[in-house]
């Protein structure tokens, strides 16, 4: 949006544009789809903010209104409007975009990727199977994940242990294969081996990942307070809040 757009949506929103500019401005909203999907966004997004935002923050909004309008001088012997840019109106910008931006992150919720930083996997195992599973544990090392699905696959036919179908789940989720590593990552969650309280974690990320953000919550709850992600899921568990 150029500055000279952003007067005249202000201007027109706030019923102080000009009444020879109003049926220009509405021919051009008719006509001009680009121009038309701007002002409605910056309507959505002023009627948004005036919603949500606090009263200093329209405050500032007000102000910036006032002081668009002395940074921008008309020359009215020009047939077509002119409009003087004082450089000050940068750093105007710039302030609005960075309140904007901010305010926005801090109402996004969190993503995947701020808690997928997987530990790496280590067999120890022997034997002519394992040839695949040292090549999907470097795989799942160098985050070649759909690789890695293919050897744990090959290795689980017939060495089926939790260690190998926790990292296998992982590298599921990883590719979108979300069923496959539910399936998997339940019939941990209800066995007995160490990897029990680890599956609850990667559960709750794999939905996480998939923004169903009800389902996540309900596996963060179900982590002891001696599981080692514990502290991780309480974090994540007051962001979503």
């Amino acid at each position: 949006m150029n500055e000279e757009q952003y007067i005249g949506f202000e201007n027109y929103l706030n019923n102080d544009m000009p009444s020879d500019e109003i049926n220009s401005f509405e021919e051009r909203l008719k006509s001009d789809t680009e121009f038309r999907n701007s002002f409605e966004l910056y309507k959505e997004t002023t009627q948004f903010l005036s919603t949500k935002f606090s009263a200093d923050t329209i405050d500032f909004k007000e102000n910036l209104k006032s002081v668009s309008k002395d940074y921008f001088a008309e020359n009215t012997k020009s047939k077509s409007k002119v409009i003087a840019f004082r450089p000050f109106y940068f750093a105007i910008a710039a302030s609005v975009a960075i309140a904007f931006g901010a305010w926005f992150v801090m109402q996004q919720n969190p993503i995947y990727s701020d808690y997928s930083q997987h530990e790496k996997a280590m067999f120890t195992e022997r034997g002519e199977v394992i040839k695949n599973l040292k090549l999907a544990e470097k795989s799942f090392n160098e985050k070649n994940y759909k690789e890695a699905v293919v050897n744990f696959e090959l290795v689980l036919k017939e060495y089926n242990r939790p260690e190998i179908n926790y990292f296998y789940a992982i590298s599921l989720i990883e590719i979108n294969e979300f069923i496959k590593a539910q399936t998997v990552l339940n019939q941990l969650k209800t066995g007995k081996s160490v990897y029990r309280e680890k599956a609850i974690w990667q559960l709750a990320l794999s939905n996480l990942k998939q923004k169903k953000y009800d389902d996540c919550k309900l596996y963060l709850k179900q982590l002891s307070s001696d599981s080692e992600d514990y502290e991780k899921a309480q974090k994540l568990l007051k962001e979503l809040e």
